[in-house]
């Protein structure tokens, strides 16, 4: 599970156990107080599950997201950490909660 919020500087922030801190840290330096990319990433999830994209790549600031019919991977650029693989359905709810928590401008 990942929880939102924002700290002293009004920075959006993420927090995870275990494989969501992957996910966390991509939030905060990739996808960052842009909901707009986050809607750029959910479309991308939704012609990809629909069948209308064969596949999807982002390298952002610290990571490289890859979505496809079989799911998304995250592959850390900057560290050693291992890869994650997760369905395209977390990948979209996770995205979804963290614009919505963007555009609301507080914490969850």
């Amino acid at each position: 599970m990942l929880r939102f919020h924002r700290d002293a500087a009004g920075d959006p922030r993420a927090r995870g156990e275990k494989h969501h801190q992957l996910l966390a840290d991509w939030l905060e330096s990739d996808v960052q107080d842009s909901a707009a990319l986050g809607r750029k990433i959910l479309a991308a999830i939704d012609k990809i599950a629909a069948g209308k994209l064969d596949d999807w790549e982002r390298t952002g600031n610290s990571f490289t997201l890859t979505l496809s019919p079989d799911g998304a991977d995250l592959e850390p650029e900057l560290d050693e950490a291992e890869p994650l693989h997760l369905s395209l359905r977390e990948l979209r709810d996770i995205v979804e909660r963290w614009v919505h928590f963007v555009d609301a401008r507080d914490g969850i």
